[in-house]
C-alpha cells in the first residue's frame, strides 16, 4: 500500500511539473504587451553610419509594435571584440553588423541564429531577389546565418590625366600584364634620379591588403584558401602574384607599398586599389580625372566581395521575430536603393538595382556603374580571412614581400604554415 501510494505521489508530482512546464512554455509563446524593443549594433562612420540611422528611423516610424535602437560600436574589428565580450557576459545584441568574413567565427560557435526557418515562412522565392554573389557569404555549412547589407568589391582607381601625359589611352589596364606595362610608363624619374611619380601603390594594411591580393590570385585562376580552410598559397597562381608584385617594387621600381589614398590624391601614385565605397571620396577630392575600373583580370575576371552582413545573435523568441522584421526591412528594395545612393555601397538585390531612384542616380553619375558591372564576377572571400589572426598573417606576408624582399616561395610556404597553425589552434 505504501509502495502504491508513493507511486501515485510521484505520478502526481510529475504531472504538476509537466503542467508547470507547459504553462511556462505557453507563457513564453505569448507575445509581450506593448512594442518589442531590440538593439542593433552597427559599425561605420560618416555617411554610412548616418544612413543606417536613417533606415532605423524609417523602420520605427513605420511600425508601432517594434522599436529598434541603433548603437554604434566602432569599426568591424571592435564589433568583433565587443561581441566576444558580450557573449562572455551573457548580454548580446539582437542584431549585429559584421564584416562578412567574421560570420563564420560566430556561426561556427552557435552564436548566431540559423535563419533557415525564418526564410521558410516567407514566399518561396524570397531569396531569389538577392544577388547570389552577395548572398553567398551569409551561409555557413549550408545554412543561412546573415543577409547582405552594405556590400562592396575592390576596384582599381587610375589618374586619367597621368595616362594621357604618358601617352596611354584614358582607360584602366585590363590585365595584370598590362597593369605592369602601364606602371612602367607612368613612373617618372627626374634628372637627379629621384622618382617624382610612381605607377602603382600596393596596399599592405591589415584591413584591406589581403582583399586586393585575393583579387589578384583569383584573376590568375587560383585560391588563397578553399571553403574547408585548405591553404593554396604555395600553388602557382599565388606565387605568380607574389612574384609580380615584388618584382614591380624592387626590379621595375614602378610600384611602392602605399597604405593611404593620399599618395593618389597628391599625385605621387598613378594607380591604387580601393573599395567601391572609396569612390565618392576619391572622385570628389581629386583635382584630376579619376577612372574607377575593374580590378585587373588575367586568366579570368573574378574578385572577392567585401563589406558587411546583418546577423542575429538574439536568444529570445519574440526579439528574434522583431529582429527578422527589421532584417527584411533593411535589406529590402527601398532601403537598399537608399543606402546605395547615399553611401556608394552596392545594392544587394536585383530589385534594388532596378529601383527608379537608383537608376536615375546612376544615369547622372555614370562612374558608379563600374561597381555594378563587376558584380557578375564576385565570389566570397577566402575562408582564412575569418580566422582570428588571418588578416594579420597576410599583412605580414605582404610586408615580407614588398618591404623585406624575401623570396616569394619562402614567404608563401611560411604564410601557409602560419595560417594552418592558426586554424588548428584557434578555429578547428
Amino acid at each position: 500500500m505504501k509502495k502504491r501510494s508513493l507511486i501515485w505521489i510521484l505520478l502526481l508530482v510529475a504531472m504538476l511539473v509537466s503542467t508547470g512546464s507547459l504553462w511556462a512554455a505557453a507563457q513564453a509563446e505569448q507575445k509581450p504587451e506593448g512594442p518589442i524593443k531590440i538593439v542593433y549594433w552597427r559599425s561605420l562612420t560618416g555617411v554610412a553610419g548616418d544612413s543606417q540611422d536613417e533606415i532605423v528611423r524609417r523602420f520605427n516610424e513605420s511600425r508601432s509594435d517594434i522599436i529598434v535602437e541603433a548603437q554604434f560600436q566602432g569599426a568591424y574589428a571592435e564589433i568583433l571584440q565587443k561581441l566576444q565580450a558580450a557573449l562572455a557576459a551573457g548580454e548580446v545584441p539582437d542584431l549585429v553588423l559584421l564584416d562578412s568574413p567574421h560570420l563564420q567565427i560566430f556561426a561556427k560557435d552557435g552564436v548566431l541564429v540559423n535563419l533557415d526557418d525564418f526564410v521558410k515562412k516567407e514566399k518561396a522565392d524570397f531569396l531569389k531577389d538577392y544577388i547570389p554573389g552577395l548572398l553567398a557569404d551569409g551561409y555557413y555549412q549550408g545554412s543561412l546565418y546573415a543577409l547582405p547589407v552594405l556590400r562592396s568589391t575592390p576596384l582599381l582607381y587610375v589618374n586619367g590625366d597621368m595616362l594621357e601625359a604618358a601617352g596611354l589611352p584614358r582607360r584602366a589596364p585590363a590585365t595584370w600584364d598590362e597593369f605592369r606595362e602601364y606602371s612602367k610608363k607612368l613612373t617618372i624619374t627626374n634628372a637627379a634620379g629621384e622618382q617624382i611619380q610612381v605607377g602603382a601603390g600596393f596596399t599592405t594594411t591589415v584591413t584591406s591588403g589581403h582583399w586586393y591580393f585575393q583579387g589578384a590570385v583569383y584573376a590568375y585562376g587560383g585560391l588563397v584558401s578553399d571553403e574547408n580552410f585548405g591553404v593554396h598559397l604555395t600553388e602557382e597562381p599565388a606565387v605568380a602574384v607574389a612574384t609580380l608584385w615584388q618584382d614591380m617594387v624592387f626590379k621595375d621600381k614602378t610600384a611602392i607599398p602605399s597604405n593611404s589614398h593620399n599618395d593618389f590624391l597628391n599625385k605621387k601614385v598613378a594607380m591604387v586599389f580601393g573599395s567601391t565605397g572609396s569612390m565618392g571620396n576619391l572622385v570628389s577630392r581629386a583635382d584630376f580625372q579619376v577612372i574607377p575600373a575593374f580590378l585587373p583580370g588575367q586568366k579570368q575576371n573574378l574578385v572577392p566581395v567585401g563589406g558587411s552582413v546583418l546577423a542575429m545573435p538574439s536568444s529570445d523568441k519574440w526579439r528574434q521575430w522583431a529582429a527578422w522584421e527589421f532584417m527584411k526591412f533593411m535589406t529590402g528594395t527601398e532601403s537598399q536603393a537608399y543606402l546605395a545612393e547615399k553611401t556608394g555601397y552596392m545594392p544587394n538585390s536585383t530589385s534594388a538595382r532596378n529601383h527608379p531612384d537608383l537608376v536615375a542616380y546612376y544615369a547622372k553619375n555614370p562612374h558608379w556603374k563600374v561597381a555594378l558591372d563587376q558584380l557578375q564576377y564576385v565570389r566570397p572571400q577566402a575562408s582564412v580571412i575569418s580566422l582570428p589572426k588571418g588578416t594579420e598573417i597576410i599583412r605580414q606576408m605582404l610586408e615580407k614581400l614588398l618591404i623585406a624582399q624575401i623570396d616569394p616561395k619562402q614567404v608563401m610556404e611560411e604564410t601557409k604554415a602560419e595560417l594552418e597553425k592558426e586554424y588548428n589552434e584557434n578555429f578547428k
